[in-house]
């Protein structure tokens, strides 16, 4: 009997204890209208990134200088909510520099799989228009494929095979985006497209955009890189940097693509080469991407 009411206390106190802390974090926190960009603006050591909003929750990461993140919320104690591994975490707020160029996530035609940005609060409101036009363009394409997948994925529901494996008949299409700079007048979006034919896995393609936020113009890697010395010295590093690591299958700088189709977004100090599924590594790496010093190509 001792036993049973100890336990009931224990459990109790834990669960009293579990709803302070909720509230205190609630009650701590301002929402948010829409999403904010920052990047991370520490002077030297990484930024510490928390499980909560102060430095009594456990650590569960860092992030470099630079490094941009979407702030969900912020706390009166000054914090922001980010996503970390795609889990909700916390950093210190005075040490991320927000961007006046806010994004939106819109959803083309209300469907949830169809995720697209939109920017707003550009000084030049033609070249917010440009930007905006090339990011619906691309929603605007994907959904032709939406409805292609739903369109096949109704003609092939009634075969024997669909109906003795229903998941591999579930064709899908859908694309989702990450902000991956956003500052210095230069603003990157990749957005990834995903489609489910049936199989083990679906595949997947990321298409970089590259923007002057003056101008709205769209800047290719031709414009970066522009001689063929320069492809081959960024093609040299990113080899140099693969064959290092396990993680990749190239086995001569050959094996390494770099040409004008390269999706590519900036960073501080240079720019990171994205890769897509199979071009340099294993399905489960996804799209490794690996970063180029501007001193390589300059």
């Amino acid at each position: 009997m001792l036993f049973k009411n100890f336990t009931k206390i224990v459990l109790a106190v834990a669960l009293t204890f579990t709803c302070i802390s909720f509230l205190l974090i609630k009650i701590d926190s301002v929402s948010a209208a829409t999403t904010e960009n920052a990047t991370v603006n520490t002077k030297g050591s990484p930024l510490t990134v928390r499980s909560g909003p102060g430095t009594s929750y456990k650590k569960v990461g860092s992030l470099e200088k630079g490094k941009a993140v979407t702030v969900y919320s912020k706390t009166k104690s000054g914090w922001s909510e980010i996503r970390y591994n795609k889990k909700k975490a916390y950093v210190s707020t005075k040490y991320l520099k927000f961007s006046n160029v806010k994004i939106t996530k819109k959803k083309y035609k209300n469907i949830s799989d169809l995720s697209y940005p939109q920017v707003s609060g550009l000084k030049s409101k033609a070249a917010q228009d440009k930007i905006n036009q090339v990011l619906t363009k691309h929603a605007k394409d994907a959904y032709s494929s939406y409805l292609q997948a739903k369109k096949d994925r109704e003609k092939d529901k009634n075969e024997e095979w669909c109906k003795e494996s229903p998941y591999s008949c579930q064709y899908s299409y859908s694309i989702s985006y990450k902000v991956k700079f956003n500052q210095d007048g230069k603003l990157s979006i990749l957005i990834d497209d995903y489609y489910y034919s049936g199989g083990a896995h679906g595949m997947g393609y990321t298409t970089s955009y590259n923007f002057k936020e003056s101008s709205g113009k769209q800047v290719k890697i031709s414009e970066i890189l522009t001689s063929k010395a320069k492809y081959t010295k960024v093609q040299k590093y990113a080899y140099d940097y693969m064959r290092k690591r396990d993680s990749f299958y190239v086995k001569k700088q050959s094996d390494v693509p770099v040409n004008k189709d390269s999706q590519f977004y900036y960073t501080n100090g240079g720019i990171y080469l994205v890769f897509q599924e199979y071009e340099v590594a294993p399905y489960a790496a996804s799209h490794p991407a690996v970063k180029i010093p501007s001193k390589v190509y300059k």
